[in-house]
């Protein structure tokens, strides 16, 4: 049974305790029983080990805590022994909380519960900071302990992104954090999609490039696009250009960097690109080998001389189609996704290690979309994947599919929504579309094609 004695005693004070009386001894701080058996020390309490080894006029028995150090040590008459080392680990990682969300349009809450527990037991607080952007009109936040609700608004003027940092602490320890970011965007809906009669021609002279898909850096002001190569054309080569103001096809707004990077050695017939978020991973894909091949590049989004070399790591999709014609990543990597053109379907594919193919393998998921359209070409997601677009060579128009996971093609279904390119882009004349990409926030989408060799600007905002 554990004995208990009044806190701040006096010299001379008595207790009972069990049965027996104790007085208190403020110089050796310690309570004597009144049958005369070995006292019963208090613990002292010293900052740091100098001045426990400073301290004078020990008993046996006596106690002391060095908080620098979190350790109990007893006296034994002679020397100080130690006890105990006293630890209070911090609460394990946050779990529950996803790196994005894509708020609803319609207003409907986006629920989280964050779960953490504490080694030792400890009752946990929770709390939360936006910690980049601003709420503003845009969203408001409750909580209850653990369970955060973050609303949206349903107004299309209201748009906009934030980041939270969820954080949970015992009290004693350092807070654990979560951080995750927030897009409210009334994009990517091809159903409000519009020509912005905004487009920019890729090659001004008389051969044609035979462009396939284009990419772009994460505010817009560069733009990346292959091309595949034939015997009078094309150059297997990925063409960078600027765009003063990010995102846009404006008359002036951009130019040609006179930096391209052959991918001949690897992949003669290219029909895809993608880039990793900083721009320091990228990733070719094609016919011509029917694999997926990657690159480092010392700088980020540089196809500067010098500054893009080849990894040695492809990745083979052949046992799934051997004409495939467009490819993309979910936004971390871990995802990758093949066109069939000779199947009309669609092949999901694992990264272990995001956005590094030496860990990639098949899922065995597809899914066809021959009940829509035959020789689909590129194809890309929103955000959170839960938006899939994918080109029809044939029709020459985009279709729009929902996934209830996202970047999982076992929940697809097709939102019956498409946009024909060649009517809206070029008063019905062929173009042949072969890539897409959306801003960040999918209110503007870009279309490149490869009989025009242009890249077409749309509206898809509310």
């Amino acid at each position: 049974m554990a004995i208990n004695f009044p806190d701040s005693p006096s010299n001379g004070d008595t207790t009972i305790l069990g049965g027996k009386t104790y007085t208190y001894d403020s110089t050796s701080t310690s309570w004597a029983p009144a049958t005369g058996a070995a006292s019963v020390s208090a613990t002292v309490i010293y900052t740091d080990m100098a001045a426990l080894i400073a301290a004078t006029g020990m008993s046996a028995g006596d106690q002391a805590l060095v908080t620098a150090l979190n350790k109990v040590f007893m006296y034994t008459g002679s020397a100080w022994y130690l006890v105990a080392t006293m630890t209070n680990d911090s609460p394990t990682a946050i779990t529950g909380v996803n790196g994005t969300y894509t708020l609803a349009t319609d207003g409907t809450a986006t629920t989280i519960t964050a779960v953490s527990t504490d080694p030792e037991g400890f009752a946990l607080t929770w709390s939360y900071a936006v910690t980049t952007g601003s709420l503003g009109s845009t969203a408001t936040v409750s909580q209850a302990d653990n369970v955060f609700t973050i609303t949206p608004s349903s107004t299309p003027a209201d748009a906009g992104s934030f980041s939270i940092t969820f954080s949970v602490t015992d009290g004693a320890t350092g807070a654990v954090n979560a951080v995750s970011s927030f897009i409210l965007s009334f994009g990517f809906d091809l159903a409000n999609a519009s020509y912005d009669n905004l487009l920019f021609t890729i090659n001004s002279g008389t051969a044609r490039q035979f462009s396939q898909n284009l990419a772009f850096n994460s505010d817009g002001t560069k733009m990346f696009i292959v091309d595949s190569g034939s015997s009078t054309a094309g150059s297997d080569a990925v063409h960078q250009y600027s765009l003063t103001n990010g995102f846009s096809l404006a008359a002036g707004n951009v130019s040609y960097d006179n930096l391209s990077f052959s991918v001949a050695s690897q992949e003669t017939l290219p029909s895809g690109v993608e880039f990793n978020s900083d721009g320091t991973k990228m990733f070719i894909a094609g016919r011509g080998s029917n694999a997926v091949h990657q690159y480092s590049l010392t700088n980020g989004f540089s196809m500067a001389a010098g500054n893009v070399t080849y990894d040695n790591i492809n990745f083979s999709f052949a046992s799934q189609d051997t004409n495939s014609r467009g490819f993309t990543l979910s936004s971390d990597g871990t995802k990758m996704f093949i066109t069939g053109s000779s199947s009309n379907t669609i092949y999901q594919y694992s990264l272990t290690s995001g956005f590094d193919l030496s860990s990639a393998s098949y899922d065995s998921v597809s899914f066809s979309i021959a009940s829509q359209a035959t020789q689909p070409r590129n194809l890309t997601f929103n955000s959170d994947g839960t938006k899939m677009y994918i080109i029809s060579h044939v029709a020459e128009r985009i279709y729009q599919y929902s996934l209830t996971s996202g970047f999982d093609l076992s929940s697809v279904s097709y939102d019956s929504v498409s946009l024909d390119v060649r009517a809206s882009a070029n008063s019905g004349s062929d173009v042949y579309p072969r890539g897409i990409k959306f801003n960040s926030d999918g209110t503007k989408m870009f279309i490149v094609a490869e009989l025009t060799d242009k890249v077409y600007q749309y509206d898809t905002s509310a």
